[in-house]
This record gives C-alpha cells, sequence and structure tokens, in this order.
C-alpha cells in the first residue's frame, strides 16, 4: 500500500492539557477552519488550526474536535522544553500538514475504522494519516480498507489495539481493477452520508442549524 499513498505519523505536543482544545472551548475568532499550508497558517495570524487526534470508532468522515495552539507556525509547541532545556515536544511531518489524508486512530479496540479528512488540519501521533497525489487512490484505498475483508486482514497483521502505520503500509492491495467497478463513487456517497451525519450534531463547527429531531 505504500507505493500507492504515504502513511505518516503526526506530532506529539507533550502536554495536550496545555497545547488543544476542543474547538467549541476557544473564540472561533481566533480559529482557521481552511489552511491549506503552513504559510497560509502563518499568514492568517490564527491561534487555533484544526486537530486530528483519531478518536472514537467512526468510518467515513467525522471527529472533526480538536484544535491545537499551532500560532507562528507552532512556536510554543516547537519551543516546548522541559526544566532542564531538553526537547518535550515533537514536531513530525510537518510538510504534511494541512492537506487532504485519509486517517486512521492508533487505538482500534474494536474493528478498524478510516476516514475522509479534508484540507486544514494538523494530525497528531494517535492520528495516523495517508497521503497521495491522487484523490482516486485515496478513495479507493479507503473504500477496500474500510471492508470486512480489510478489518479481518488488519487482525491478522496485528493482533494488539495499537494500529501503527507499519501494519498498514503491509496491507498488500491491486492498483488495477475492473473498469466496470466504480469504487470511488461508491466512497463519495458514503462520504457524503457521514458528512450529513456529522453536521446533524452540534460539535460539527459548519453547516449545524438545529438537531434533525426538532
Amino acid at each position: 500500500m505504500d507505493e500507492i499513498v504515504e502513511p505518516k505519523q503526526g506530532s506529539a505536543t507533550a502536554d495536550n492539557n496545555r497545547f488543544l482544545r476542543q474547538w467549541w472551548e476557544v473564540d472561533i475568532n481566533r480559529i482557521k477552519f481552511n489552511a491549506t499550508s503552513i504559510s497560509d497558517s502563518v499568514k492568517s495570524g490564527k491561534k487555533w488550526f484544526p486537530y486530528n487526534k483519531g478518536g472514537s470508532f467512526r468510518r467515513w468522515y467525522g471527529n472533526y474536535d480538536y484544535g491545537a495552539n499551532w500560532e507562528n507556525d507552532g512556536d510554543e509547541i516547537r519551543h516546548f522544553v522541559d526544566d532542564k532545556g531538553k526537547q518535550r515536544s515533537v514536531v513530525r511531518n510537518p510538510k504534511f500538514y494541512f492537506k487532504e489524508a485519509i486517517t486512521w486512530s492508533d487505538v482500534t479496540s474494536g474493528d478498524f475504522s478510516m476516514r475522509y479528512r479534508e484540507p486544514g488540519s494538523i494530525f497528531d501521533s494517535t492520528g495516523h494519516s495517508a497521503f497521495a497525489a491522487s484523490s482516486q487512490d485515496k478513495l479507493y484505498l479507503l473504500g477496500l480498507l474500510n471492508t470486512p475483508v480489510g478489518n479481518y486482514i488488519f487482525k491478522i497483521l496485528n493482533p494488539t489495539i495499537h494500529m501503527h502505520i507499519g501494519y498498514v503500509s503491509l496491507f498488500s492491495t491491486l492498483t488495477e481493477l475492473d473498469g466496470n467497478i466504480d469504487i470511488s463513487s461508491v466512497v463519495e456517497k458514503n462520504i457524503e452520508i457521514c458528512k450529513n451525519d456529522w453536521f446533524n450534531d452540534e460539535v460539527s463547527w459548519k453547516d449545524f442549524e438545529k438537531h434533525p429531531l426538532i
């Protein structure tokens, strides 16, 4: 699979209580939800940016809960040290920040679930992400890895509760399929259904107006 996408591990702040907030806990005027690059985040002058921390079991779309203090290219996180001056935080793979991805949670005590992540987020060491130049490749793999077959193979590859990027890289897949099988459109429909479900909840930062039962 790592010939089709680039699976990457994200950052570790070393003090989530200090650097992370759920998005509704901070001034919404200080959040940028749609940064496209680090330079874009710096130019915005904002302090808080969506932070992909993995989260609970959810397929296709969702778990947009957290924001991270990434003001001025994450200056506070990058320079977070202990009382002896030793670096505590770890900033991994920043060139992939704010890019479109497919993502999964590190801890998977039950079935495996993978989600589409829109551009605009930083990702955590527990919110593993995979990146590809082709949207078709991402959709194809998202569909494949969310199947019962994908879940069964992952349980063979990894009997523990931690789904590290190495196990995902080991997943074998075909890159050429019967042209009559339109996987991408099925995956896009699944994403859209789960988007609408997420937007129906008040924790959604966009498109929420009222609960559908009201």
